[in-house]
């Protein structure tokens, strides 16, 4: 697996967040607490999961194509009213 990768586990990781929250949501329309929890908990886990692959995933980027936050930032502070400093 190399870092190219990550968006297709970005997108897997999201979706499985989705229906792990959808069958929550049917485990406590069915007053299945336990179920539900455990839902809740794998969709918390596999977010994090999804955010910690996306953060290096467009840290990588941002490396790549020197364009940093701070990049960013200048160009739309001079576009605005910055411009008057």
């Amino acid at each position: 697996m190399s870092i190219h990768d990550l968006p297709a586990v970005n997108a897997a990781l999201n979706s499985l967040s989705a229906i792990f929250l959808a069958a929550g949501f049917v485990f406590i329309r069915r007053k299945n607490r336990i179920a539900h929890r455990n839902c809740m908990i794998s969709a918390f886990i596999t977010s994090v999961v999804f955010l910690a692959c996306y953060l290096t995933y467009h840290g990588y980027l941002a490396m790549v194509l020197h364009q940093g936050p701070t990049r960013f930032i200048w160009r739309s502070c001079s576009r605005t009213r910055c411009s008057r400093w």
